[in-house]
């Protein structure tokens, strides 16, 4: 069924835009064919595996916000403490008493503890983004040799991961303070007194904040892309991450409506993809729910006969948790030929339309043979 929608995605797109060759359209036909080669000439359940950590990791790296606990009551309480002291008084461990009382304790050793948890997080935020900019490297490298060998690939390009972690830290900080900047015009207004002028100009800033989210994401997206690019660019041409971004905006100025296709290209292939995988996913995942429930309902009566009430329930948790993690597992593997069409897409749009870097792939022999039949 994949196969058959790929398939129809494709003429499809060669029938909307038949007047021009265009490097993006040409591409999805070889991305196709390099994903079916990849995955299921010959089927190999192990290089499935090892893909699928490195897509974990590659879409993973940047979906930390924020810790969502609260850890705060001890320190406020502590606060509040000192804050209801009559003028004048003095506090209790400060008369007479040279050590500091009990509660203080806590609320030190609770705000320490904040301090702690905040440290660990920031580092484990900063290991995973890491992790996840060396995956970068890894699945073009593994996608390109159609072989994957996650540590020595790792160890290869642990340097320009770093190099690439610390472009995406600097980035998110600028983007952060121009949209703090953007937000300094409505500090009058937050601040003014209710009126109705007050009250339509807030909702100006509220517009006016929903279209700086919408340019900066923009902005964003065109500097990702041309990150993406530049990834490959800089494995085989020997590059720094920033001269194969500079050597991808350079031929960007040169041929720019390739570019724009390629983006078009890109949307009209997500939109396809997603709905498909909304589909898949549903129809998937009601069928092992399905599946699982019968097996749950014939288990509980099982053990019923031979444990009783409370071991009954423990037992079958365990078994309930060992199914959500095969649930788990088979979405991402259902995830994986997705993910390796659209980066073998980009890396065979990049084959063509920035011809100065050569990308050694495992079919180019059969790839150049294809184009000169074609071409005589």
């Amino acid at each position: 069924m994949t196969i058959f929608i790929f398939r129809i995605i494709t003429y499809l797109l060669n029938k909307i835009m038949y007047i021009m060759s265009w490097y993006a359209i040409d591409a999805v036909d070889r991305a196709f064919s390099r994903t079916r080669k990849a995955l299921f000439e010959p089927f190999d359940f192990w290089k499935w595996v090892k893909l699928a950590i490195i897509i974990f990791f590659v879409g993973s790296g940047s979906n930390y916000g924020g810790t969502g606990a609260n850890y705060q009551t001890g320190f406020e309480d502590f606060v509040n403490n000192y804050e209801n002291l009559e003028h004048g008084e003095i506090p209790g461990f400060l008369s007479g008493i040279s050590w500091p009382g009990l509660s203080d304790i806590e609320s030190i050793s609770t705000l320490s503890n904040i301090v702690a948890i905040v440290i660990f997080f920031i580092l484990f935020i900063l290991v995973f983004s890491y992790i996840s900019s060396v995956m970068e490297f890894v699945f073009v490298e593994a996608l390109v040799k159609n072989e994957v060998h996650l540590w020595a690939y790792f160890k290869k390009f642990m340097r320009k991961g770093f190099n690439f972690l610390l472009i995406r830290l600097a980035l998110g900080l600028v983007f952060i303070g121009i949209f703090l900047l953007a937000l300094l015009p409505l500090i009058p207004i937050v601040l003014t007194e209710s009126s109705d002028f007050a009250l339509l100009a807030f909702i100006g800033g509220i517009f006016w904040v929903f279209g700086i989210i919408i340019l900066l994401a923009l902005i964003g997206s065109v500097i990702s892309s041309f990150l993406s690019l530049a990834i490959p660019i800089s494995i085989y041409s020997k590059k720094g991450i920033l001269s194969a971004f500079h050597m991808v905006y350079q031929n960007f100025r040169k041929n720019w409506k390739e570019v724009l296709v390629y983006w078009l290209i890109r949307i009209a292939l997500g939109i396809a993809i997603g709905i498909l995988v909304v589909i898949l996913f549903i129809v998937l995942a009601l069928a092992l729910v399905i599946a699982f429930l019968i097996i749950d309902i014939i288990l509980y009566f099982l053990f019923s006969i031979f444990i009783s009430e409370p071991q009954v329930w423990i037992l079958l948790s365990l078994f309930v948790l060992t199914e959500l993690l095969f649930i788990f597992s088979t979405l991402l593997l259902l995830v994986l030929p997705i993910e390796v069409f659209m980066k073998y897409h980009l890396l065979s749009f990049l084959e063509t339309w920035f011809a100065d870097v050569d990308i050694p792939f495992f079919d180019k022999v059969l790839w150049s043979r294809r184009r000169d039949s074609e071409e005589s």
